[in-house]
């Protein structure tokens, strides 16, 4: 959540994305804000109206919505780099890219021998954007996004959303609090049939 005071697109700081530093829970924050028919794309129409709204909540009083609408043409084109299968709309993959979210917080936890509590509460703070002690909604779809990109797999809604009702099945709740974290992250068995269940 943004400070008080601060303008922000979709709960994201306008600074953190224009400079493209953004946390993978920011990152579904805002792509669930604009993938308005949950269709696993950003098409045209909402690539655009992302664009708008972080341009146009600027603190610059001179960009009319015409040079809105042109730029987002101009970074659409420069964006094509990104557009993998050259279908004209953003996969959920091509737009990490292109934003540049972080590396992966749980690179550096999840093959430890041991995963301690102290790990357990840095992973909770991490993805956690509310002041309580679980992880859900947006949270959680970044929580199983990162454990599908440190198995070396391409983000997409599909793989997460079908990662996401594996976790909510096993841990038997919508939430995630500190003990379902440590018996996702500690079970190489779970581990094992998330990766099957990602590859669908």
């Amino acid at each position: 959540m943004s400070k008080s005071g601060n303008k922000d697109v979709a709960g994201v700081e306008l600074k953190k994305l224009r400079n493209k530093k953004l946390t993978s829970t920011e990152f579904m924050q805002v792509w669930f804000h604009y993938d308005k028919d949950k269709s696993g794309y950003l098409e045209y129409v909402e690539f655009s109206q992302f664009m708008k709204d972080l341009f146009l909540k600027s603190d610059c009083t001179d960009i009319t919505p015409e040079q809105v609408e042109k730029y987002t043409a101009e970074v659409i084109h420069l964006m094509d780099t990104y557009d993998e299968n050259r279908d004209g709309r953003f996969e959920m993959n091509e737009l990490a890219k292109a934003l540049k979210i972080e590396e992966n917080y749980l690179n550096k936890i999840i093959n430890k021998k041991s995963i301690k509590d102290k790990h357990i509460q840095s992973i909770l703070t991490h993805y956690n954007s509310n002041p309580n002690d679980t992880i859900e909604g947006p949270e959680l779809h970044a929580f199983v996004g990162d454990i599908a990109r440190h198995l070396g797999l391409k983000l997409s809604l599909r793989v997460i959303e079908a990662g996401v009702t594996r976790v909510k099945d096993t841990v038997g709740t919508d939430t995630m609090d500190k003990a379902a974290i440590k018996s996702i992250l500690s079970d190489g068995t779970i581990i094992q049939q998330l990766k099957e269940t990602f590859k669908g």
